[in-house]
């Protein structure tokens, strides 16, 4: 690979937690640099056991070279050893005191920085107040950035809203290892299987779904995957209205990634923004299968191409219905659209791609090379 000569000499990440979302992301970004740039990550705690209940696993497979829980004596060193040519990209800006500490000797020593995090929840008084807030305590963020990874479909818009300027703010993902089996085949079944992956709680809109899969008729499975304090209520629902359901509990990353090759469709129902992007959508994606997601999933921004999914209003278990049924209609689930998206999703949301996505916005902000496209066109 013929890389220019590198614009830094080290990259930063600081994270809040140690993160297979991520982790395969920074080790693709010091692939993509190649020997000449030392990237690593500094993180605020290892995997949280409420992370590790959800499957996440301990964080140790493919970790990138990290700093976990350092000390402030630690924070300061790790940010003067960088120099001027170290790029600190920090994911978030608030609430870990190990990100706020690096981000505040950052900008004092007017070190290269970038911010790379989904948009703050804008909706009802408390988003008002969360945009009152960020429009007044991040003017000199918004100064000295050198550029926002803003994630989802909401993060462009909030980043803008609150005053970065338009031509610093990227479109951004979580970009994932893909699955060990990519072709997307799927094993032929007599049913439409339909899964959701997620918590079982109620600003995820899992209980939307029973009513929408009552509307398809017992030619539809549902696979939930997930746990939560609605699960008691899901399986009465679920035994009262007759819908073939399997509940799964949690199940680790890695399951889930091969159990996605089985499914038709994934739905995300969120009812909150709660969801910034939805990393299940790019892992359903990369194994074929069609997704239906409300506009509140900061991922519903890949749906918007019909090859993908489809679009609905949160809380509407009828367009869920109405949408599931209109990708059967039009071939969407068949063998060769399934072929479609791995090899879109493989081109777009991959660690390796995200890495070079980057590195093109690196070089165009740093070294002057053009814009480069939205990730995801």
């Amino acid at each position: 690979m013929n890389t220019p000569t590198p614009l830094y000499s080290r990259i930063v990440f600081w994270e809040p937690c140690v993160s297979p979302h991520k982790s395969a992301f920074i080790n693709a970004v010091a692939e993509r640099f190649g020997p000449g740039v030392e990237v690593s990550c500094v993180a605020h705690e290892g995997v949280p056991e409420s992370r590790q209940a959800l499957g996440w696993g301990d964080g140790s497979v493919a970790l990138p070279p990290t700093v976990v829980a350092p000390s402030d004596e630690q924070i300061a060193a790790l940010v003067q050893s960088g120099g001027d040519r170290c790029l600190h990209v920090f994911s978030g800006i608030r609430w870990f005191r190990t990100l706020t500490t690096a981000l505040e000797i950052v900008q004092r020593e007017r070190r290269p920085f970038a911010i790379m995090s989904e948009p703050r929840d804008n909706a009802g008084v408390a988003g008002a107040v969360r945009f009152v807030q960020s429009w007044m305590t991040e003017a000199a963020l918004r100064r000295h950035v050198q550029f926002v990874l803003a994630i989802g479909r909401h993060g462009p818009p909030w980043f803008r809203s609150v005053g970065y300027r338009r031509e610093r703010v990227f479109p951004f993902a979580y970009f994932l290892p893909p699955p060990a089996e990519i072709d997307g085949t799927r094993t032929s079944a007599a049913q439409l299987r339909i899964a959701y992956v997620g918590r079982l709680i109620d600003k995820k809109g899992v209980q939307f779904l029973l009513p929408a899969m009552r509307e398809l008729g017992p030619r539809a499975r549902l696979t939930l995957i997930g746990d939560g304090e609605l699960r008691e209520r899901l399986v009465a629902q679920a035994r009262e209205s007759g819908v073939d359901t399997e509940f799964c509990g949690v199940l680790p990353i890695e399951e889930v990634q091969r159990r996605m090759r089985d499914f038709d469709v994934l739905v995300l129902p969120s009812i909150s923004k709660d969801d910034g992007w939805g990393a299940v959508v790019s892992e359903a994606l990369m194994a074929g299968a069609a997704v239906v997601g409300s506009s509140c999933a900061g991922a519903s921004i890949l749906l918007d191409s019909p090859r993908n999914g489809r679009v609905v209003r949160p809380g509407d278990s009828h367009a869920i219905a109405a949408a599931i049924a209109d990708l059967e209609r039009s071939g969407g689930l068949s063998a060769g659209a399934r072929r479609m998206r791995v090899k879109w999703a493989r081109e777009r949301l991959t660690a390796r791609a995200g890495a070079s996505y980057f590195e093109q916005i690196v070089r165009h902000r740093i070294g002057h090379a053009p814009r480069p496209k939205e990730f995801y066109l």
